[in-house]
Order: structure tokens, then C-alpha cells, then sequence
């Protein structure tokens, strides 16, 4: 017979339930998000295809096939197809323990958190076990799949420990640098490489710096130069293009550290290294002479900055933006032009030249019958404008030397306010039009081409996606969808002038989407006039001396 005795007693301190298995798929620009489960249910993501981007616990990384994640009871996550279709399988377990002491317990889910990886074909035939028949119709079916979730968590520990044993951090390191080469176009941050590696940032700096001899930032930026003189050499792409293509967002950023690098701009790079761009070109638009400029009148309200932080005042203008002191005492001695313009009083003014907005365009007729009349596009980037200033004007090294500086200065106060920012912190500019009326702009434009300087806020993925409707800068926001586009650790929100900062406030709070949004719990939302908002160069100049002041 057999005998009992409580010295003998073997009892298992915990084991694991499954409770669901989901299948994910995205497209290559699709987000897909996993809600937050019961406080007790946790989350195992298999990546099975694909290189998604899984954010979670205000954390992002990229995740390889065979990447195994475990999100904790509680938290949301979100998967993003990085221009690439992706497949997942999601999870669901809860863990079960006996007594009080669960130190067991928390040890594997620490061990599980940690993140480690399988070949995806490993991974892919769990998958495929888990779609055979309906666990809810038939409990051996259930047993089964539960029995080969254990495996996989097995497989998993083991396999976490035996990385633990071996890594090189080198090779660690190695990797992220392979990495590089092959997503070099995508938005990266060092914290999110140093994650790749499983380091700590300081070590992982250490590591790089000692493999490339560079820092990754630099690193970077010389292999998007370097894809970028492929493309110009090899392609007929315009150079807004090829900065897009190879990850630059700001086009005058790029154009300032190609030259850096090479020597030569973008545009020169292309003319001497791409045959499609040594054929005679057309004959250019004649100007006239610049020695004879000395009454122009400027069409456009919105950039009439432009011209004034190059020195020149206008005979004429729309003046309808010069209500603030830095416009209006450069503005004394010209005259109303009215909006839309009036040819009779551009007449009155015998100008020598009329620079005509789109806008304005239909009066072209009339106009070019009073003095030589230019149209530009009051809605090129700002440095496109004042380069076609230069151009038309004869003064295109007064142009590049502003532009050069203010580019030199941008890059150094976002060195002095780095410690006032995390690496990867994201920021959101909206506009306020009074009764809950808000307006996404995410375009560089304005303050926003301050904010998201390389070395200043990061503009969430998902904003980065969006579209706006044909002719638009700004995408309306409903309070029902707060959530989806007030996304960011920080919000800057631009006000109708005539509405005061506490009044806008007052009425948001009354908005319970508004209060949700974590840069409003956590403080972090700074109202601004929407003077600081336009595009001019007088007045970016103007933001990059007052921004660290503004931004408190």
C-alpha cells in the first residue's frame, strides 16, 4: 500500500491558462490595435511575417519574424506594417499560482517580458497547430492547444536563457548596424537600436562608436547621403523626392548636410553625375534686371516675410498679417494693395515689379500690362520661396546666406534644449477656431518646421500617414476623434487671435476627450498665439529667437 506523508507533498506553485488565440494581419501602411484585456489576462505576440513597428508601454521597436513580445495585463499596443504586410499571432493566457509566494511566477514572466526569438518557422507551425479545429466546441481540442502553448513557453525560456549565456554585444550591435543598412529610411531613434540590442543605451554607444567610429546619427545621415547619390546619379527624381526616399523630411536639411558631405548641392550632384540631366535645358523665364528693382509690390499676405527678412520693403503688399510690432515697423512706407489685390492701385504705384500669388493669379492679364508681373507659390517650403526670391531679385547669396544661418542656428538651439526633451519625444501642432473646433496640422509648415527639426520633437507614425484633402494644410478634428490625432507626448496648439489662452483652455477642459489625452494629464499642452504659425522667414526667425521661451 501506499502512504501519504505532508514531508513528501510535491505541489506546482503555478502553471499557465490559454484563453484565446487571434490572428493579425496589416497592410503595409495599416495600424492595428490590441485593447487592453482584464487586469488579470496577459498578451504573448508571435511576429509570423514581416517587419512591424509594436508600440506598447510608450515604448517602439521593430520586430523581426520569429520576435516574441509579452504585453502585461493592462496595456494597449499597437502594430504598424512599416510599408510591408505583416502577420501575427496574439495570445491570450492567464497565469495561475497557489500561496502567497509567486516569486516563481514573476521570474519567468520577467524572463518572457525580456523579448526573444525563434526561427519564424517555428513559430509559423505553432501557429498552425492553434487553427486546427474549435477549442470551444471540444475540451480535448482545448487541452491540446494548451499542451502546445506550454511547449512554446518552454522553448521560449529555454532559448531566452541560452541568449543570456552567449550574446556577444558586438554582434549585438552588428546586427542593429545591418539593421540600419537596410531601413535606413525610416524614423530611428538610438534608444530604439540600443532596445534591438538588448543594451543599455550608454553601452550600446560605446560599442557603435568602437565599430564605426561614429555615432549612429552621423552614421546614419552618411548612409542616406550616400542612397541619395545613387538616386540623383541614377534616376529622374526631383530632389524633394529623393530627401523623402531616403528619410530626410526637411528638404533644406538635407540639402545643407549633402553639401557638408559632397561638396556640391543635390541639384549639382545631379548635373554632373546624371546623363538625363546634361541635355541643353530650356530656355529659362527672362527677369528683369535686378538694378532696376526698387519699387516691387508683393501680392501674398502670408509670405510677405519673405522679402522682409531679406531687406527689402515693398512699394505694395496685402497687408492684412502686419499687425504685430516686428511686421509693422518694416512696413511703414507701403501701401495697401487690398485682398483680393486691386490692379488700380497697383497702377497708382508705378511699380517696377509685381511678384503675383497663386492666389491672385487670374489677374495676371491685367497686371503684366502695369510693369513685369512674376507668379510665385506662396505654398513652396520656405526655403524654395526665398531661393526664387534670390533668384528673381539678383540677390541669391544674400538668400543662401540667410537661409545657411538660419538653419545654423536652428541645429544649435535644438543642441542647448536637448536635455529639456527625451530622444524619442513626440510632439502635435493644432489649431483651436473656438467652440471645440480643432485642426490637425502636420505639415512643415509654420512652427512645425521648428519643432521637428532632426534634432528636436519626433512626429508620431501615425500622423506621419495621414493625407489631407487635395488643397488643404490641415485635417478637422471631431471630439469623438481626439484620441486617433491629438496623439503625441506634447501638444502645441495654436489659437484664433482673437480668443485669450485661459478662455480656450476653460473650454477644452469641458471636453472629456480633451482631458483623456495623456499630454494633458501629464502637463504637457502649450497654447500659442497664431501669429507664431506663419510661414514667412521673418517671422520663423522670429519663433527660433523666442521658442525656448515659448516652450515652458
Amino acid at each position: 500500500m501506499f502512504s501519504s506523508s505532508s514531508n513528501d507533498r510535491r505541489s506546482l506553485p503555478f502553471t499557465f491558462v490559454l484563453a484565446a488565440v487571434r490572428r493579425l494581419t496589416c497592410d503595409s501602411d495599416e495600424q492595428v490595435p490590441i485593447e487592453r484585456e482584464r487586469a488579470d489576462v496577459y498578451r504573448l505576440l508571435l511576429v509570423l511575417q514581416g517587419t512591424p513597428e509594436v508600440k506598447f508601454e510608450g515604448q517602439g521597436r521593430m520586430a523581426e519574424p520569429g520576435t516574441c513580445l509579452l504585453i502585461s495585463p493592462g496595456s494597449e499596443a499597437v502594430i504598424t506594417g512599416n510599408g510591408r504586410a505583416c502577420a501575427a499571432c496574439l495570445m491570450s493566457f492567464t497565469a495561475i499560482h497557489a500561496g502567497a509566494d509567486d516569486k516563481a511566477l514573476q521570474s519567468i514572466l520577467e524572463r518572457l517580458s525580456q523579448g526573444t526569438r525563434l526561427p519564424a518557422s517555428v513559430l509559423n507551425e505553432f501557429a498552425g497547430l492553434w487553427e486546427k479545429g474549435d477549442a470551444r466546441q471540444d475540451g480535448l481540442i482545448q487541452l491540446r492547444w494548451n499542451r502546445d502553448f506550454l511547449s512554446l513557453l518552454l522553448l521560449l525560456l529555454e532559448q531566452s536563457a541560452l541568449e543570456k549565456q552567449s550574446r556577444d554585444p558586438e554582434s549585438s550591435v552588428g546586427q542593429t548596424i545591418d539593421y540600419l543598412q537596410n531601413h535606413y529610411h525610416r524614423v530611428i531613434t538610438v534608444q530604439q537600436l540600443a532596445d534591438m540590442a538588448q543594451l543599455p543605451r550608454w553601452q550600446y554607444l560605446r560599442i557603435f562608436k568602437k565599430l564605426t567610429g561614429t555615432k549612429p546619427s552621423s552614421y546614419l545621415i552618411h548612409l542616406r547621403i550616400e542612397q541619395a547619390k545613387i538616386r540623383l546619379s541614377g534616376t529622374d527624381e526631383q530632389v524633394w523626392e529623393v530627401a523623402h526616399r531616403v528619410g530626410f523630411s526637411d528638404e533644406h536639411y538635407f540639402n545643407r548636410r549633402f553639401k557638408l558631405l559632397t561638396g556640391v548641392s543635390p541639384g549639382q550632384y545631379a548635373r554632373i553625375y546624371n546623363p538625363k540631366h546634361s541635355a541643353p535645358r530650356e530656355q529659362e523665364a527672362v527677369h528683369p534686371s535686378p538694378a532696376a528693382l526698387s519699387r516691387i509690390v508683393y501680392d501674398d499676405g502670408g509670405t510677405l516675410g519673405d522679402l522682409l527678412a531679406l531687406d527689402i520693403s515693398p512699394v505694395g503688399a496685402n497687408l492684412r498679417f502686419c499687425d504685430n510690432d516686428p511686421l509693422l515697423g518694416k512696413v511703414q512706407l507701403t501701401r495697401e494693395i487690398g485682398f483680393p489685390l486691386s490692379p488700380d492701385k497697383v497702377r497708382e504705384l508705378n511699380p517696377d515689379l509685381v511678384l503675383l500669388s497663386r492666389y491672385g493669379s487670374d489677374k495676371y492679364p491685367e497686371l503684366s500690362a502695369i510693369a513685369p508681373t512674376i507668379v510665385v507659390n506662396e505654398y513652396a517650403p520656405m526655403y524654395r520661396r526665398l531661393q526664387k526670391l534670390g533668384e528673381v531679385l539678383g540677390i541669391r547669396e544674400r538668400a543662401d546666406r540667410w537661409l545657411n544661418a538660419y538653419d545654423l542656428r536652428r541645429e544649435r538651439m535644438w543642441q542647448k534644449l536637448q536635455a529639456r526633451k527625451a530622444d524619442d519625444e513626440t510632439a502635435t501642432v493644432l489649431f483651436y477656431d473656438g467652440n471645440l473646433k480643432l485642426y490637425l496640422l502636420h505639415r512643415q509648415r509654420g512652427l512645425a518646421k521648428l519643432l521637428y527639426h532632426p534634432l528636436g520633437f519626433r512626429m508620431d507614425e501615425r500622423i506621419q500617414r495621414l493625407r489631407p484633402v487635395r488643397g488643404h494644410y490641415y485635417i478637422s478634428i471631431t471630439p469623438e476623434r481626439l484620441d486617433q490625432y491629438a496623439v503625441g507626448d506634447r501638444l502645441f496648439v495654436f489659437v484664433r487671435p482673437d480668443l485669450r489662452v485661459s478662455a480656450v483652455l476653460s473650454e477644452l477642459a469641458c471636453c472629456s476627450s480633451w482631458v483623456r489625452l495623456p499630454a494633458v494629464r501629464s502637463g504637457k499642452v502649450h497654447c500659442l498665439e497664431a501669429f507664431w504659425n506663419l510661414d514667412d522667414a521673418l517671422t520663423s526667425q522670429l519663433a527660433l529667437e523666442h521658442f525656448p521661451a515659448l516652450w515652458t
